[in-house]
């Protein structure tokens, strides 16, 4: 009984000690919003993506060429979250560029790396491998030298 009663404390510090330190991470790497809104959507840049959140939580990213393909075949220059009852999904430019020209570069050095950016319940993340990934309305998508993914 003793056994049990030490390994239940000993896991139950364990993750307490790694939620900790995962939510002090997530603090210590977001951008503030207001420094990339123009008007109420944020622009924002991060290596291989321009991007846009909108303040309904719609997210778009216009994409290097070459980087990213739908269903591992598909090469697209952009994918968007916009409607909540489809996930993740390219639009092949019908709704124009999701980027601006001045938009700025998210935190963490030039690229972006390590930085989020959090707005009207939409998150995008530029991380490691030249990696991107956006979640927002219940959908995600990230892509990046180690392929393309959506949900």
């Amino acid at each position: 009984m003793k056994a049990r009663a030490f390994f239940g404390v000993t896991m139950a510090a364990a993750a307490l000690a790694l939620a900790g330190t995962s939510v002090a991470h997530a603090d210590s790497d977001e951008v503030n919003v207001n420094d990339y809104l123009v008007g109420d959507t944020a622009y924002f840049n991060s290596g291989i993506a321009s991007c846009s959140i909108k303040a309904n939580g719609d997210v778009g990213c216009d994409i290097t060429p070459g980087i990213a393909k739908w269903l591992n075949m598909i090469p697209v220059s952009d994918l968007a979250i916009d409607v909540p009852f489809l996930p993740a999904h390219p639009t092949f430019g019908v709704f124009g560029h999701y980027a601006r020209a001045d938009a700025g570069t998210l935190g963490g050095g030039p690229i972006g790396y390590g930085s989020t950016i959090n707005y009207a319940g939409a998150s995008c993340h530029g991380g490691g491998r030249g990696g991107f990934s956006c979640t927002s309305k219940g959908h995600s998508f990230s892509f990046g030298w180690s392929g393309t993914q959506t949900s």
